[in-house]
This record gives structure tokens, sequence and C-alpha cells, in this order.
């Protein structure tokens, strides 16, 4: 019977030797990737999600959201005839102070306005002749 438990206790012994391994393994491994600079370097110089930004240039011109008729909003990158209808219908009642008050307009959230964002002032004349071109799309993985 002795023999026996002196096994089951080497047994349970060795299990636990090699969760340890397995632990300090499994633990130091990110921190030996870490420390050799590997992926943490390239996920630095790779632009992880969003594809970066194009600005339009300023040969574009921008739309007054004050003074622009509808025809002009209509030039603005999603906006068609009932969005710029109801630009016309809001600014009727109430001048916008700033840019970012477009969100109030219904069909206008924060997702268009920042396409929009770089198009639109609120002093100064429209000087946005032509609709602008579209960013090119994000190409599939």
């Amino acid at each position: 019977m002795r023999e026996q438990s002196s096994n089951t206790n080497s047994n349970t012994n060795s299990n636990r030797l090699a969760g340890r391994a397995l632990r300090l393994a499994l633990l130091g491994l990110p921190t030996l990737m870490l420390a050799l600079g590997g992926p943490v370097e390239a996920a630095k110089r790779r632009p992880r999600g969003k594809v970066a930004r194009q600005e339009p240039g300023p040969a574009e011109g921008v739309v007054n959201i004050n003074t622009a008729t509808e025809a002009q909003l209509e030039l603005l990158p999603g906006i068609g005839p009932s969005k710029a209808r109801a630009i016309t219908r809001y600014r009727g009642k109430r001048k916008f102070k700033a840019t970012h008050e477009l969100i109030r307009i219904r069909g206008i959230g924060r997702k268009t306005f920042r396409k929009l964002r770089s198009y639109l002032t609120v002093k100064g004349p429209t000087t946005l002749t032509h609709k602008p071109r579209r960013a090119p799309r994000k190409q599939e993985r």
C-alpha cells in the first residue's frame, strides 16, 4: 500500500511540474517576443483597422452651410436633394454657429459629418464648384 501512495505522489508532483513549465512557457513567450521586438514593431508600422483618411486639397473648395443654395449643398458627398432641403429649412429657423451643428439634421449622423467636415464652413463664401472625387474604398482582405 505504501508503494502505491508513493507512486501517486510522484505522479502528482510530475503533473505539478509539467503544469508550472507550461505556465512559464505561456507567460514567457509574449515577454520574449516583446523583448525581441517582433510583432509589436510590425504592428506599429502597419495601420490596423481603418485606412488613412485622405483630406481634400485646398483646390477643391468649401461650402458655407449658412449661405449655400440647395444645388451647392448637393455638391457635398452624401447630400442629395432631400438632405439639402432639410439643411435649408433648418437654417431658415436658426443659423449654424459651427459646422458640427449639421448633425442636428435628420439623416446626417457622425459618420456622414466626418466625410463632410473638411468641405464645410460657416464663414466666408462657398468655393466648391464641382462634386469632389471619392476617396478610394478599402480593399478586401
